[in-house]
């Protein structure tokens, strides 16, 4: 008896079975991961967010988990709580494998709500088919696909998973209100799924709010007629769900573009070159869902090639050919109620991809955006596949085909899962299988310089990521700060007085001292030009940040840079598109309150205020260069005064206590010292 027909019969005896084995499967092919690393955005987030380090289940602490997050418009507070839980949970440290666990867990939580899903869909829109066998290895497929890693082992990807988690149990309340709709709770259930569904999702990830427009897809291939008597309430149901909020959005962005075009303005690209490269991205996406391959798949896809025009690439044209011509098909079927399940795949990938992969000016891949659409996709091939070889073949050796598909994918996640177990094999993989990453150039640096300290192969790679996007600021000042480090350790006492000097910043290291201060001021001249003519501004204010943070605490290789850091914070100011030009004058302020200039520091402060003057954030950094001047009364009253706005949330809450503790214990001090 086969792998899959075992599974079966065990499903009749008891679902616990199932779900068990569902979960073992998927336990272990993720172990390997559960050891890797925090990486990129996790730091932000998580690591460097002090508002998830939960120290108290109490009223103060859980609000300013809830608010701790700043990311899209609704903040993600279910999300940032969730961080904050596992924190507290796991001895109150960021441990690595305790959040990768949950996340997990959490995949696991998702292929259960899979697996139901399908067993409701497929016993509805196919019930001659065996449901609870399809819906099994379907969800086996989707939970195990290689391609949903990184929103399982990519720690702050949870916004993705649980996003996704509410949006499927709400869709399953929503399908046992809309099969029961002769029961009064039908349509209550429908809303109540809907609503809650996509409004707590929401709180973890915007792209939650998608939920109703999937539902709609659902309703339009794959559910049953809608009895005559139920139709006035199912069709104003769907008006006020799916219908109408998609027009009134629409109608909001085409009368308010700038909320679109205004992200453009930091980005190497615009909205058509964004729209012409999406149409080949989502084909890279299906290529990926259909051919997993390792060397493929990654955290950073940086290197995937921008359309410039139509023709430029030409595969351009075709993808938006392509894509036309799939969704054309999908709703001439659904108007012939035919090729149901394809018409159901088509129509729930792309919109399950709307929101991350069309106009909004986000970043043009990651692999992640494919966790939810993906399952409309993998629903269609286990049903496809059935319906033309269950004929055909018999029952042992459709099995086994579906158990080598499973036991491929199992093994293709279990090996990316080890690769993904340390930040030596990460960031080696990375840059091996996409050479032309910034990202991945910049990881494999990073990760040289902290095994091996200063040495030239690590700055090789910063040279090369630096060449490869003119827009990229930060692989530069980590190219500068790695010139100060080799010139402390060799520079002094090495000059060869044949050395011929640098004339361009990528000219080749060579290991002198005079040469590398020439190549770091050729490397500070190319930061500043990059800066002025349209750098990254959110990556650009990190890295400035992070030389600014570096220089604060001392660090070797920071202590001489402060006059360069001034110059990157003003090339910045003077860029008329920078993003976050607060930010910039309080990392002027910092750097002046480390050279002892406290009216420099006042007026760089001021200006960050007068720019966005109900930022708390910017209220606490003042408070804190007060308590550094020990002027501690001025500090509380500037505490004071943010309070006064009306805009404190909790997270703004817990720093303000933070900062009167930390007056209180300066205080204390001084008055100890009286005799």
């Amino acid at each position: 008896m086969g792998f899959v027909r075992v599974v079966a019969k065990q499903f009749q005896l008891g679902g616990w079975a199932i779900l068990v084995l569902l979960a073992l499967i998927i336990f272990f092919s993720y172990f390997p991961g559960r050891s890797g690393p925090f990486l990129g955005d996790d730091y932000p987030n998580i690591i460097d967010n002090n508002g998830i380090a939960l120290e108290n289940l109490n009223e103060q602490g859980l609000a300013s988990a809830w608010s701790a997050n700043t990311s899209g418009p609704f903040k993600r507070p279910i999300a940032s709580l969730s961080f904050a839980i596992n924190y507290y949970l796991f001895g109150q440290h960021f441990n690595p494998s305790a959040f990768k666990l949950t996340n997990i867990g959490i995949h696991i939580a998702n292929s259960f709500l899979v697996f139901f899903l399908g067993c409701q869909l497929f016993s509805t829109a196919a019930p001659t088919y065996p449901a609870g066998k399809l819906a099994f290895v379907a969800a086996l497929i989707w939970a195990l696909h290689p391609l949903q890693l990184t929103s399982v082992l990519y720690v702050v990807q949870r916004m993705n998973s649980m996003a996704t988690m509410f949006m499927l149990a709400g869709f399953l309340v929503f399908l046992k209100g809309r099969l029961q709709l002769e029961k009064p709770s039908g349509i209550i259930l429908m809303v109540l799924g809907c609503v809650l569904g996509a409004g707590l999702g929401s709180l973890c990830k915007e792209n939650a709010l998608l939920l109703p427009l999937l539902i709609f897809v659902t309703e339009l291939t794959l559910l049953p007629a809608i009895p005559p008597v139920s139709r006035f309430k199912v069709n104003a149901y769907y008006a006020a769900t799916a219908i109408l909020p998609a027009l009134f959005g629409s109608l909001y962005l085409l009368t308010h573009p700038d909320y679109i075009l205004n992200g453009y303005l930091s980005r190497e690209f615009d909205l058509p070159e964004r729209l012409m490269t999406q149409s080949r991205v989502l084909f890279y996406y299906l290529g990926l869902l259909l051919y997993p391959d390792n060397t493929e798949l990654s955290l950073a896809h940086d290197d995937f090639t921008l359309s410039k025009g139509l023709l430029q690439p030409i595969e351009t044209l075709a993808a938006i050919a392509g894509i036309l011509g799939l969704i054309g098909f999908a709703i001439h079927s659904c108007w012939h109620k035919k090729y149901r399940f394809s018409s159901f795949a088509i129509l729930w990938f792309f919109v399950g991809q709307a929101m991350e992969s069309t106009i909004f000016p986000l970043e043009l891949v990651y692999e992640h955006r494919n966790y939810l659409p993906s399952i409309g996709v993998v629903f269609a091939l286990v049903v496809l596949s059935y319906q033309a070889l269950a004929g055909r073949i018999g029952k042992g050796l459709l099995n086994t085909l579906y158990a080598g598909i499973v036991g491929s994918l199992a093994l293709a996640t279990y090996t990316r899962a080890s690769v993904w177990s340390n930040l030596d094999s990460f960031s080696y993989f990375e840059v091996r299988n996409h050479p032309g990453s910034v990202r991945a150039n910049s990881a494999y640096a990073n990760n040289l310089e902290l095994r091996r300290g200063p040495n030239a192969e690590t700055y090789q790679y910063y040279l090369n990521a630096s060449k490869l996007n003119e827009f990229e600021v930060s692989t530069l000042i980590e190219m500068f700060k790695e010139l100060n480090r080799l010139i402390y350790f060799h520079g002094s006492g090495n000059d060869k007085n044949d050395v011929v000097l640098p004339v361009s910043y990528d000219d080749p290291l060579i290991l002198d001292g005079r040469y590398m201060e020439a190549l770091r001021d050729l490397v500070h001249r190319e930061i500043i030009r990059r800066v002025v003519y349209r750098s990254h501004p959110l990556r650009t204010m990190d890295s400035i940040r992070s030389a600014a943070t570096c220089l604060i605490n001392g660090d070797y290789e920071c202590k001489t840079i402060a006059a360069y850091v001034l110059e990157w914070a003003d090339a910045a100011l003077a860029q008329p598109n920078f993003t976050d030009k607060p930010i910039m004058h309080l990392i002027k302020a910092k750097v002046y309150l480390t050279q002892g200039n406290a009216e420099k520091t006042h007026r760089e402060m001021d200006k960050a205020l007068e720019l966005d003057p109900n930022r708390m954030y910017l209220h606490a950094e003042k408070a804190y260069l007060f308590i550094a001047l020990e002027q501690y009364d001025t500090a509380e009253q500037v505490i004071r005064h943010a309070e006064s706005l009306g805009v404190v949330n909790g997270f703004d809450a817990k720093e303000f206590q933070k900062l009167r503790d930390a007056i209180a214990y300066k205080k204390s001090l001084v008055q100890g010292q009286r005799p």
